[in-house]
């Protein structure tokens, strides 16, 4: 087959890059296509617009955001031209569920022409809460990452049409209320600047990284990024989410494969 796999990937934590990476590689080798990948954690990656061509293929991957697509990818996904590409989709959540965010993509790439043949919701590390979904996706989820691999491969070799049945609802899960909490930093801090670089919204400023402007996003890839750990969060909203998810989430949630 000729034709291009465009692996597309938000993922300020890392989790939903390494996944997606792990299904590229093998699917693009088992229907003989370039891989190519576009990265969207940054604003120059969301501002370009993909064109696809009717021999393609797209892998899309992003971190679920309160059971939803990341509202940051809305820009990118309004102007896709999948030219009737084949496509498929994984939602990666933090050990508590994805609620209707495969849905809400799925429903996105068939509108911008693109036939969604394959989904699944892989599991990565909380990113507010360490304790829950701590260390995955793990050997066992990259394990089921190549069989979704090969899942996609043969529903797009098979000629079925999608679009996938996945779990979700219309209308979608109501988005929670936007709130101004912006991450502290501490006097550990060096000034090193990693966070800054690091923030997928760039509101932290460049001169002085415990300046955070208003607009984040709570991925908290500054947190993870801080090798002096003097990013953090302590608000009660949050601080709020964390109990809940410690005590309801801890149980292990498998990946979930759809296909055609």
């Amino acid at each position: 087959m000729s034709g291009i796999l465009h692996a597309v990937f938000f993922s300020p934590t890392h989790g939903s890059k390494k996944l997606a990476l792990a299904v590229a590689w093998p699917l693009a080798q088992a229907l003989g296509k370039e891989l190519c990948e576009h990265d969207l954690t940054y604003p120059p990656g969301r501002a370009k617009k993909l064109c696809c061509g009717p021999d393609d293929v797209l892998l899309l991957a992003f971190p679920v955001y309160a059971g939803r697509v990341p509202r940051l990818l809305d820009g990118f996904l309004s102007v896709l031209d999948g030219k009737g590409a084949r496509a498929a989709v994984m939602a990666v959540y933090g050990n508590r569920h994805y609620d209707d965010a495969l849905l809400e993509a799925v429903d996105a790439l068939q509108k911008r022409n693109c036939d969604v043949v394959a989904a699944a919701a892989f599991i990565a590390e909380h990113s507010l809460a360490s304790a829950i979904g701590t260390g995955r996706p793990d050997d066992r989820d990259m394990e089921l990452a190549g069989e979704f691999a090969r899942h996609t491969a043969q529903a797009i070799l098979s000629g079925h049409a999608g679009p996938v049945a996945v779990p979700g609802n219309h209308p979608y899960k109501e988005l929670p209320p936007a709130v101004d909490i912006r991450p502290k930093t501490s006097e550990a801090c060096t000034q090193c600047m990693l966070c800054a670089s690091q923030c997928p919204v760039q509101v932290i400023s460049e001169d002085d990284p415990a300046l955070v402007n208003q607009g984040c996003i709570r991925c908290c890839a500054c947190v993870k990024a801080c090798p002096e750990q003097a990013k953090f969060f302590d608000q009660e909203p949050v601080l709020k989410i964390i109990a809940m998810l410690e005590e309801k989430c801890r149980d292990r949630k498998e990946p979930e494969i759809f296909t055609v």
